[in-house]
């Protein structure tokens, strides 16, 4: 199991000894984002990285959405499968308060760990599954909340994420990556963001941004769409659940803004791929209809 290097990440106590992943077959290569976070030389504090998948059955536009088929295999299967593709994950697991769910993770082989019902949102749970791993011993630097409903999540970009907090000073970290065009950035559920010159967020939004004069759309502007996946500092993350709503929060209905308007550091990895998420059925049947026809592939069907 690979290991992060940090140069930030301080006053950590001593690691335990890695848990080993239930992992799907992958290639003997390696991004460039685990090459530059995995391993530690001697002497030098190992970072341990914990991967959870959010998945909830009662969705209200979506009932049983991890259990929905896509080629054959449950949607939690896809995600599942990939993020155990990410070589710097110390430990990849489901958060779920549903049995069923936790039936089917079990079935095909993967972790899973059972979650309080009352929670509103996958951050919580990825608290309680960071809360009840380290009560048996087992502890994490960084927590990666990876979303169950983006079957075709990249195994490099939840190395990115983790690697962007393990190896500065944010207290968080997410995706982005270029806008495809004006279609891309004018719904307001695209969130858009805007960064400094070291890749730090300067602030997320639903409006156009950076926005001009004119109040238009210019393709000479470079647009950048947040996706949905986050990485935390283990230490950072009770703070961030417990931290009161703020302004900027309420106004865009973004629950990062209040991060950055504490004073904290969000850093934003940049990918160039289009991450395709499952928020409808109609969304589902659009997959299944372009892997019917050649149109796109999972990387990992079998």
């Amino acid at each position: 199991v690979g290991l992060l290097r940090t140069r930030t990440l301080n006053d950590r106590r001593s690691a335990p000894a890695p848990m080993a992943p239930k992992r799907a077959a992958a290639d003997d290569s390696e991004s460039d984002a685990a090459k530059k976070t995995k391993g530690a030389g001697d002497g030098e504090k190992k970072v341990r990285v914990l991967g959870v998948i959010p998945a909830r059955y009662g969705s209200t536009r979506f009932p049983a959405k991890p259990l929905a088929l896509i080629g054959g295999k449950p949607m939690i299967w896809h995600t599942y499968t990939n993020a155990c593709k990410a070589k710097n994950l110390d430990y990849c697991c489901v958060a779920t308060d549903d049995p069923l769910i936790q039936a089917a993770v079990k079935a095909f082989g993967g972790e899973v760990v059972m979650t309080d019902p009352k929670w509103e949102n996958g951050t919580e749970r990825c608290l309680e599954v960071y809360q009840k791993l380290k009560e048996e011993g087992k502890d994490f630097d960084v927590i990666v909340n990876i979303q169950g409903d983006e079957p075709f999540i990249e195994a490099h970009h939840i190395e990115t994420v983790a690697n962007i907090v393990a190896t500065s000073d944010a207290v968080m970290g997410t995706l982005a990556r270029p806008a495809t065009g004006e279609a891309d950035v004018m719904s307001v559920n695209n969130v858009k963001c805007v960064l400094d010159v070291h890749g730090y967020a300067l602030y997320f939004s639903r409006a156009l941004i950076p926005h001009n004069k004119k109040g238009v759309y210019d393709p000479n502007t470079k647009y950048m769409r947040k996706l949905g996946i986050y990485s935390y500092r283990s230490d950072f993350l009770p703070k961030f659940i417990s931290m009161p709503e703020s302004n900027l929060q309420t106004s865009e209905d973004l629950e990062q803004n209040k991060v950055i308007e504490a004073g904290y550091r969000i850093k934003v990895g940049i990918v160039h791929e289009a991450v395709h998420g499952v928020d409808t059925p109609e969304q589902l049947d659009d997959l299944n209809r372009m892997l019917a026809a050649g149109e796109i592939k999972m990387t990992n069907a079998s």
